[in-house]
């Protein structure tokens, strides 16, 4: 899919010149020009103009160059059309209950005086296709909060992506909105990756905080093939 988009303010245009100029060599058509003299940016140039957005809004509060912080943000960008949502699956009372009942030895006892983590789990895998036939990875978390307290904790979910040298290439946090006390929920998490993703090998790390207290970190292997097919490999040590 693409759109099309007209430079109507100085900050607008020093965002689109760091963008066309980051991308000079449109080595793979990811702009256009219609007949109307408009660009036409495809979904790669839209993570690069929101990245160069970022990095220009960056550049002002800092008393910088508005343009130089744009092209850093554009070639800072990776995650593109990313999407992002939290439901909760069971009431506290069904999971205080089978944790109270749990056998297990090392099975948390629900607090009467707080609300806390018991279990993060996440699965990655590659998702259907998307109406234009883009391949998309999908990133679904579980998590059990446990406990008989009043006040809510605050629960974050951090992702993040490293390459093949284990340098940090992107992260995001959200709040998981559904969270209203102990109880059973899901995240899921989906996004499209630009061109230069094909053909490596990256770690997908995900982090689940209560409170600004790190609980637990999930971390895997996964690989895209030159034509977009992802393969989890194994969970990273």
């Amino acid at each position: 899919m693409s759109f099309k988009f007209t430079v109507r303010t100085p900050i607008a245009a020093a965002i689109a010149l760091a963008v066309i100029t980051g991308c000079a060599t449109n080595p793979d058509g990811s702009f256009k020009k219609g007949k109307d003299g408009a660009f036409i940016m495809d979904d790669k140039a839209k993570g690069a103009l929101m990245g160069a957005a970022a990095g220009c809004a960056l550049g002002a509060a800092t008393g910088g160059d508005c343009v130089k912080g744009a092209v850093v943000g554009a070639i800072a960008g990776f995650i593109i059309s990313w999407y992002f949502e939290s439901k909760k699956l069971a009431e506290a009372k069904v999971v205080n209950q089978e944790y109270a009942q749990a056998k297990a030895k090392d099975a948390p006892k629900p607090p009467k005086n707080d609300v806390i983590p018991a279990k993060f789990t996440t699965q990655v895998k590659e998702a259907p296709p998307d109406s234009q036939g883009q391949k998309e990875v999908q990133i679904t978390s579980n998590t059990d909060l446990i406990g008989y307290g009043d006040k809510v904790p605050a629960v974050t979910q951090k992702y993040a992506i490293y390459d093949e040298n284990n340098k940090l290439v992107e992260e995001k946090t959200e709040k998981v909105a559904a969270v209203d006390g102990a109880g059973r929920y899901q995240t899921s998490s989906k996004f499209k990756l630009p061109a230069q993703a094909k053909g490596k090998t990256y770690t997908v790390k995900t982090e689940l905080a209560s409170n600004g207290k790190t609980y637990k970190q999930n971390s895997y292997k996964v690989a895209f093939a030159d034509d977009g097919h992802m393969m989890v490999l194994a969970m990273a040590q």
